[in-house]
């Protein structure tokens, strides 16, 4: 088997053994399915900090090399620690989460006014507290169990845990989303309780990352101190979330002051959701977009600004309430959080143009624009955010662009953020491609269209009045139908069977017009970039190869695409070793 830069990890374990030797030097026997990611070799090498032709050399050696017939067998056992977490989660976003935010929004569009929800808060707060914990925590919860021991190059310790974290989690998510909106002086001790078991849930959550981290025998990098302190966030978020439940029960209330409440929803993003994202994306983002590296100067601003504001972004938000002198304080940690935010936004280099040097590798980057479209939905929260000191303080239309900043960073940003990730980490984990590109096509479309509806349409009723409101209760049913096709996609590609190559019966010794393009492909993997260069782009996509390639002989193909025959054909047998 050739080795070149479209490689596909998979096949090349798969077709020779040995090469599993100089994988194991980058940590990648215990990744992607049971022989190695669905990903091409020079892809590989950028997204893991190798040099592509130091480890293409070491690969053909390893091939010529052969089987060394005493060396210790490598043992692949798949990895699915995150997968029970992530179906969760989408099962709580679909029934809970999303659901009851559609509806309440449904029928403040049908009342045309956000006022006329007052009754409903304590189901507010509760579909809040299944988007926060139930949606952002436990995807996050679980992709962090995979990901972190792999950027550390290390093992997951105390994996027997992750089990004890996630029924500690789910019972502590669940009783809290069903106690709260129908709590009363005989049923409210549930929610310390609830509280009591999601604290636990984290504190778990905490040392065995904490574990895993320190375990690590690998230099400390930019993006670690992103992981500890989003830990310790979520432990002080459990806590709060666990003192907010003790409130509720003495007081016999099943609704948080939504002052507090408002300013805790923004210590969660910031402090602990933010933090993991920023970390995952300065470790991999300039590989899946093929930019240049994070600038480490603008990063870690943002960690030192962003960290130290938000206490005071979330005491003074509280007691400004009360407080009015506070207001200007307020303001002023608003800006704060806003330029450090924008700071890892041009640090990130998200927005730079490509530095091309994946240009010639084949593989599905659908996932590219979910990320991109992630970080104008930030660009855009942060400004709604910024532009409430110049609204009248505590008016009604403040409160409007509060909310539209919400949505813009809870769905717009961390949402997609979280679809994005997941359409290029799950197929990665499991050696397999998404299981429908069209779906994640439609999932990119009526997740923004959602956002846009929701976000556009509460600021105009800010500012011109009851017209938008017979629009803003689409905004949330058509992101349930955004959400559940990513979750269907999903889940179908956590469960998806590893694909086995099928062999020819016979090898080709000359390709013609009657030759499946598949076949030619499969057997030659350079042939692919003459059908790409003959303008066969659709080749380009992974799942494009494994279905209408099988169909087509070339003569078909160029019927379809008008080529000249000969000419392909010529180009396609030099590509063939001769022997």
């Amino acid at each position: 088997m050739e080795i070149n830069r479209n490689t596909i990890i998979k096949n090349l374990v798969k077709k020779h053994p040995e090469t599993l030797s100089v994988f194991r030097k980058y940590n990648l026997v215990i990744a992607g399915g049971v022989r190695g990611p669905n990903e091409p070799l020079a892809f590989f090498s950028k997204a893991h900090e190798v040099d592509y032709e130091e480890i293409a050399k070491e690969l053909r050696e390893a091939i010529e090399k052969g089987v060394d017939d005493n060396a210790e067998p490598i043992v692949l056992v798949e990895d699915k620690v995150y997968a029970r977490f992530v179906k969760t989660a989408i099962l709580i976003t679909l029934t809970v989460g999303v659901t009851f935010g559609a509806a309440i929004l449904t029928y403040i569009g049908a009342k045309g006014s956000f006022q006329s929800a007052i009754a409903f808060h304590p189901i507010v707060q509760a579909h809040g507290h299944a988007q926060l914990f139930g949606w952002v925590g436990l995807c996050i919860i679980g992709f962090a169990y995979y990901i972190v021991p792999r950027i550390k190059n290390t093992e997951l310790k105390h994996r027997e845990l992750t089990t004890t974290s996630y029924w500690l989690m789910v019972t502590g998510i669940v009783i809290r989303i069903f106690a709260q909106p129908y709590a009363n002086e005989m049923t409210n001790i549930l929610l310390p309780i609830s509280g009591m078991f999601e604290f636990a849930g984290v504190i778990t959550f905490a040392y065995i990352i904490f574990s895993t981290v320190f375990s690590s025998k690998e230099e400390i990098a930019i993006y670690d101190k992103f992981i500890k302190v989003g830990v310790l966030w979520f432990v002080v978020c459990s806590l709060i979330n666990f003192f907010m439940d003790v409130y509720m029960f003495f007081t016999n209330s099943h609704e948080i002051p939504r002052a507090f409440y408002s300013s805790f929803v923004h210590m969660f993003l910031l402090g602990f959701v933010f933090m993991f994202i920023f970390a995952v994306n300065i470790r991999t983002v300039y590989a899946f977009l093929d930019v240049k590296k994070p600038s480490p100067t603008a990063v870690n601003t943002t960690f030192w600004l962003l960290n130290l504001i938000i206490p005071f972004y979330f005491i003074t938000n509280i007691l400004s309430y009360q407080f009015p002198f506070l207001l200007k304080a307020s303001y002023f940690t608003i800006y704060v959080v806003a330029f450090s935010i924008l700071t890892f936004v041009y640090g990130i280099r998200i927005f730079e143009r490509s530095t091309r040097e994946l240009d010639d590798v084949v593989m599905d980057r659908s996932y590219a624009k979910t990320i991109r479209a992630a970080y104008v939905w930030l660009i855009i929260g942060v400004l709604i955010l910024g532009a409430k000191p110049f609204l009248g303080a505590f008016s009604e239309a403040q409160y409007l662009f509060h909310g539209a900043a919400n949505h813009a960073l809870a769905v717009g940003f961390v949402t997609m953020m979280i679809i994005g990730y997941a359409s290029k980490l799950v197929p990665t984990f499991r050696g397999v491609n998404m299981y429908s590109v069209r779906l994640s096509d439609m999932t990119f479309i009526l997740i923004n269209l959602g956002c846009f509806l929701r976000v556009s349409t509460q600021i105009m009723i800010g500012l011109s009045g009851d017209f938008y409101y017979s629009l803003i209760g689409f905004s949330g049913w058509i992101e349930f139908a955004a959400i559940g096709m990513f979750g269907y996609n999903i889940w179908k590609s956590i469960n998806a069977e590893e694909e086995d190559e099928e062999e020819p019966k016979e090898r080709l010794r000359e390709i013609t017009k009657d030759t499946k393009i598949y076949d030619a492909i499969d057997q030659y993997p350079e042939t692919l970039d003459v059908f790409l260069e003959f303008g066969f782009k659709q080749l380009s996509n992974p799942v494009a190869r494994k279905t209408i390639a099988k169909v087509f002989t070339i003569e078909q193909a160029t019927k379809m695409h008008p080529v000249e025959i000969s000419d392909l054909l010529k180009a396609l047998n030099e590509k063939i070793p001769k022997v």
